[in-house]
């Protein structure tokens, strides 16, 4: 015969075993949480690898797996970082966005506005990578980033050859931010800018047409100014002779060629003109490249760093 005493006992460790099984989280949510988070670093793994296309799709399963996640905001943002190192500018500026919209009150958005903005200057929306700028000069004034903002305003000013505007974007980066001496060195780079040195074609071509050849002189091409008023005098004056010499028929084909070359003789300066502000602005912005190599590192307060590092 049994102890009497063992039914209860029996039932109150059922039940307590139960209990105890209602307080722990399923197992299965205990995986998802393992899956997620060695997805996470395999992600960064793969980005620190500059594997950056297969880092998005990890970044985007964390983001499937662990849409509410600590880190959420964190791979969000490094989805559109991953595509702008691609140079794969809509995705970037697509992605960019989409962060915004999901966290844009997370402390990561200062990043992620940042990156749209610097995305919109290699996409030409200069105005609307300013837009964005202004927006983070008005929310952080004094604060690091908002040196940041005023660099990439500048960058964006100067590819649109508003060296003037650039220059006062600089000027107001402090001797106390890192980004001083860049900003110094751009300023010094942006000074060999000045409109005199560029040549206007409509002077170029008024040049050529009062004086064969002058246009290219002006142009700093005196090799080409000298063969367009050798061949044109030469036929002008070849021209009259014939004329002249009652040679009518002559002079008429003379006087063609001489108009040709005439005429040649100023499109040429124009052409040579244009030409030459190419060729100085592309050498000016050689002189600038080494200044739009940025490295985004932005601590508006205590918040996790995200390093935003890529060359354009």
């Amino acid at each position: 015969m049994g102890r009497p005493g063992w039914r209860p006992r029996v039932l109150l460790v059922l039940a307590l075993g139960t209990f105890l099984l209602w307080l722990a989280p399923p197992a299965t949510d205990l995986w998802a949480d393992d899956l997620a988070e060695t997805t996470l670093r395999f992600a960064n793994h793969l980005y620190s690898q500059e594997e950056y296309y297969r880092a998005i799709g990890e970044y985007k399963r964390y983001l499937f797996l662990a849409p509410e996640g600590g880190e959420a905001p964190f791979a969000a943002v490094r989805i559109a970082e991953c595509y702008a190192h691609g140079k794969r500018w809509s995705e970037a500026l697509g992605a960019a966005e989409e962060f915004l919209r999901a966290y844009g009150s997370s402390p990561l958005a200062v990043q992620g506005r940042m990156l749209k903005a610097r995305v919109l200057i290699e996409l030409g929306k200069g105005e609307e990578a300013r837009e964005e700028l202004r927006h983070l000069l008005d929310t952080h004034p004094g604060e690091p980033v908002a040196a940041e903002a005023w660099y990439l305003t500048a960058i964006s000013l100067a590819r649109e050859s508003r060296w003037l505007e650039a220059d006062e974007a600089l000027r107001q980066i402090g001797s106390q931010s890192g980004r001083f001496v860049a900003a110094q060195g751009m300023r010094q780079v942006l000074a060999q800018a000045p409109a005199a040195k560029r040549k206007d074609p409509a002077v170029a071509g008024l040049l050529a047409a009062v004086l064969p050849g002058a246009g290219h002189l002006y142009c700093e091409r005196p090799g080409d100014g000298a063969i367009a008023f050798v061949f044109t005098g030469a036929f002008a004056w070849a021209t009259v002779e014939a004329f002249q010499q009652d040679h009518q028929a002559v002079g008429i084909g003379l006087g063609f060629i001489a108009l040709s070359f005439y005429g040649g003789n100023v499109f040429s300066a124009v052409n040579v003109a244009d030409k030459y502000n190419d060729r100085e602005e592309r050498r000016l912005r050689l002189r600038l490249a080494p200044y739009e190599e940025l490295s985004l590192e932005v601590h508006p307060g205590p918040v996790p760093s995200v390093r935003l590092t890529f060359s354009f």
